[in-house]
């Protein structure tokens, strides 16, 4: 199981997205790659800033689509194990003297709680937390 970061997803949006992540993404079966509800949360909020136009209303479809056909049955939500995790995660990043962001302790909390990996492009904000991290930026066999 991959849990998708929010850059991944939004990555995917661009006119001309990441060729490397683009293959990535292609390479991996479809049941395996899942989202949570803080990315689609993240991803809403992005779009509803947008002046109103045709980009914002192409993006918002988009968005509607991944939820409702592309990752249907597969979307995690917060759950009493996550909100465990989330404390856990929230506290060694302190300890750390690295504190994590709010959406980003949820992202990390669902992960860790579904033993899922993360694909995000930010390594650095999930470091020391035990979860599985994958860079689908980088090309196969290149130090990340």
């Amino acid at each position: 199981m991959i849990l998708l970061d929010t850059n991944v997803v939004s990555e995917s949006f661009r006119p001309r997205p990441s060729s490397t992540l683009v293959a990535w993404l292609d390479a991996q079966p479809g049941e395996s790659i899942y989202l949570c509800t803080p990315v689609l949360a993240e991803l809403y909020g992005g779009v509803l800033r947008l002046t109103e136009g045709r980009r914002k209303d192409h993006l918002r479809l988009a968005i509607e689509r991944i939820e409702n056909e592309l990752f249907r049955g597969r979307i995690l939500t917060l759950d009493s194990e996550a909100a465990k995790r989330y404390g856990e995660v929230t506290s060694v990043r302190e300890r750390m003297g690295r504190p994590i962001g709010q959406m980003d302790a949820l992202i990390a909390a669902i992960a860790l709680s579904n033993q899922a990996a993360l694909a995000t492009r930010d390594l650095g904000d999930f470091l020391g937390l035990g979860l599985e991290l994958i860079d689908p930026f980088e090309p196969p066999g290149s130090a990340a």
